[in-house]
Formats: structure tokens, sequence, C-alpha cells
């Protein structure tokens, strides 16, 4: 059976229960995690059973093993983040609160309109 492999935005709180109830589901794969600290992405990742880290976030968004990104930041950075995975392709599942603003979660659904792509707030 093919896996879903998931990666994760983010190494906080939030992103660790994520990676618990990923363990927990049927053709689910904890695949990546990425974080500003190259060093906490890689003591997560061994702690959570994550395939990969990243030491930044545009390197999960870019690798193309990556079927879903969940973003787990600090919601003042979900624009950015879930419209660069967006252009990279990718579907997104991104934590409440989903933007700053309504012109900003206007500006995502058109782009995920326009990729063909999911886009959620969790």
């Amino acid at each position: 059976m093919e896996r879903f492999r998931v990666g994760i935005l983010g190494a906080g709180h939030i992103a660790v229960k994520m990676a618990r109830t990923l363990r927990g589901m049927e053709g689910v794969e904890p695949y990546a995690i990425a974080s500003r600290d190259g060093a906490k992405a890689a003591a997560f990742a061994r702690e959570h059973g994550f395939t990969r880290s990243y030491g930044s976030y545009g390197e999960l968004a870019a690798d193309p093993d990556v079927d879903l990104v969940y973003i787990a930041t600090p919601h003042s950075h979900h624009y950015p983040q879930a419209r660069m995975c967006l252009e990279c392709g990718k579907p997104v599942l991104c934590e409440k609160a989903f933007t700053a603003n309504a012109a900003e979660a206007e500006a995502l659904i058109r782009l995920s309109e326009r990729q063909g792509l999911f886009l959620g707030e969790a």
C-alpha cells in the first residue's frame, strides 16, 4: 500500500500533537519536518520518526516526495507559508487561524483553485 507522505512546517507543541496523530493513521507517513533551526528539526525528526528534516521551510515545500504540507507555525506566518507551498504544488492543511484577514484567505483560496490543490484549515 502506498503511503501518503506529510511534511510539517514548524517544530513546536502543535507539530508534536500532529506528529502523534499522523503516526496513528493508516496509510500516512510522517515524512518531513522543517524548522528555522536545522538542529531542532533534526531532533524532532529523530524523536517522532520523520524521514527527513530541513532547516528552512522552503526546502520542505520544494521536496518532491512530500504529498501534503501541514502548517504549524505562528498564525502571523500562515499566509506567506501557505502561498509558498501552493506555489510549489503542495496541498496545504493550515492550523487555525488560517490567515490574519479575509483578503489573505481569499488570495490563498484563489491560488489553490488555480493550482487545483487542496487547501484547508485544521
